[in-house]
This record gives structure tokens, C-alpha cells and sequence, in this order.
């Protein structure tokens, strides 16, 4: 592959990503493929295979109520291997993400084979991709007490 095809392969899958045709994104991803998700949320960790990072891909647009957007900021890239300097912005619940990130594609005979993520500012990322279902879980087992609670007659007057 030309130097250029791999800048033009890591366009593309923004591309793909940006309007949302993931199935036309796992296309470029070897069977193989492996993401490095940094962090402590609930979105890090490695994902296998393409279904698993179409996956987590789909997740991040629908978690964040499909406000999740990139800005691609430059492209490096050499044979075998792009880097993507991005922008990530999303909105959700009164919270807003605005970060920068580096993003190290692997490439191997035409399919992306590697990526790994580096955020600049991973406590931001972290705390606005944080579990909202913890506050569902939380409300139900307050509501669950407290019925309990009724049923037994405690804290009610005589």
C-alpha cells in the first residue's frame, strides 16, 4: 500500500463512522482486529473482533444520545501505521465532553488490524462516560427499602 492509502484508509473509516455505517467501517477491520480503550469507565477495555468494536463504536453514539461526534485534527501516517490527532465532543445529561485524543491505527495488507486510544485528559473522558445505570439501580433498591419498610411497619406511627 502507498504511504498516502493508509492516511486515506484512517479518513475513510471516520468517514464511515461519521455517517454511521458501521457495517461499510468493519469492512476495513481484519478479523483480528483489536481496540485499546483506556480508562476506568464503563466503555474501557479491549475489544476483539469486529462485531465487538462495532459494537462499542455504536455504544459510544448510544450512550451519548447520537451527540457523539469526532473532529479529525491531522493525520500522520507511514507505512503500516496512522496516527489520528482528534477532537471527541458529546453531550448527555447535562454533561459535556470536550477532549483531545491521539489515535494509533495498525494497518496490515489493506485491513486495520490495531488501534489504540490515548486521551489527553482521561479523567473528562472517564467521568462523563460514567455508568448512569448505577442511579437507575440505586432508585429502585431506595424504593424496594422503602416498601420493605412500609410492609413492616417500620417508621410508621402507631
Amino acid at each position: 500500500m502507498p504511504e498516502n492509502a493508509y492516511e486515506s484508509l484512517v479518513r475513510r473509516t471516520y468517514q464511515d463512522f461519521e455517517s454511521g455505517d458501521l457495517d461499510l467501517l468493519g469492512v476495513v477491520m481484519a478479523q483480528e482486529v483489536v481496540w485499546h480503550e483506556p480508562g476506568r469507565s464503563s466503555l474501557a477495555g479491549h475489544y476483539k473482533g469486529p462485531e465487538e468494536v462495532l459494537s462499542f463504536l455504536g455504544e459510544l453514539k448510544t450512550r451519548s444520545g447520537g451527540t457523539f461526534k469526532i473532529e479529525v485534527l491531522d493525520v500522520l501516517s507511514e507505512p503500516e501505521r496512522a496516527v489520528v490527532l482528534q477532537r471527541e465532543t458529546a453531550t448527555k445529561k447535562g454533561k459535556t465532553l470536550d477532549v483531545i485524543a491521539a489515535v494509533e491505527f495498525e494497518v496490515h495488507h489493506g485491513k486495520i488490524t490495531e488501534v489504540a486510544v490515548y486521551q489527553h485528559d482521561i479523567y473528562a473522558f472517564d467521568e462523563f462516560w460514567e455508568d448512569d445505570s448505577n442511579d437507575d439501580n440505586m432508585d429502585d433498591i431506595q424504593s424496594e427499602l422503602e416498601f420493605s419498610a412500609r410492609e413492616a411497619g417500620v417508621g410508621s406511627s402507631p
